[in-house]
């Protein structure tokens, strides 16, 4: 009984995750406008959002239950590092139980300096619609979603490195 249960949990849960790197990069033409929003950081606290003060922001969606999600965490602390200042990652994990299972995770995957977000009541992803982990929105100077990415990407790729280049 607690092979199948973990088979129908592990079903129920891949859907949700998506790493095929086919058209995954959709470009909003016009760029949508972002309306000011808050979220909740790893001790609690709320921080609000209403401008990017010139700089780019990649909202990136993800859970610990997401191997294509967990993939793309080195690449884009990679991408902050190459990229410095003028590029914000902002790491929002869907799980459920965000307090207990997020800071092992890091702690046991060695990942530091990450700016991660609780979004467990999914308010957030609501408000962006997001559906599918990963999903990165990418936040230009001007405060208006210009790309959004469904599933797994190389960030290290020179196709993305290009785009967030191009934003700076």
């Amino acid at each position: 009984m607690f092979r199948l249960t973990l088979f129908l949990f592990t079903i129920i849960f891949s859907n949700l995750s998506y790493s095929d790197d086919n058209n995954q990069l959709q470009i909003n033409k016009p760029p949508i406008n972002i309306e000011p929003f808050t979220l909740k950081t790893e001790n609690g606290l709320e921080e609000n959002f209403f401008n990017t003060n010139e700089k780019v922001i990649l909202l990136n969606f993800w859970a610990t239950w997401c191997p294509p999600c967990i993939k793309e965490i080195p690449d884009l602390q990679k991408l902050k590092k190459e990229f410095g200042s003028g590029l914000e990652i902002f790491f929002i994990s869907v799980d459920s139980n965000f307090e207990k299972v997020v800071p092992k995770f890091l702690k046991k995957n060695k990942f530091s300096k990450l700016r991660v977000f609780n979004d467990q009541k999914l308010i957030i992803s609501n408000k962006f619609k997001v559906k599918i982990m990963p999903t990165t929105i990418i936040i230009n100077k001007e405060f208006k979603e210009i790309y959004r990415i469904v599933g797994y990407v190389d960030w290290q790729s020179q196709k993305y490195k290009s785009l967030i280049k191009n934003l700076l």
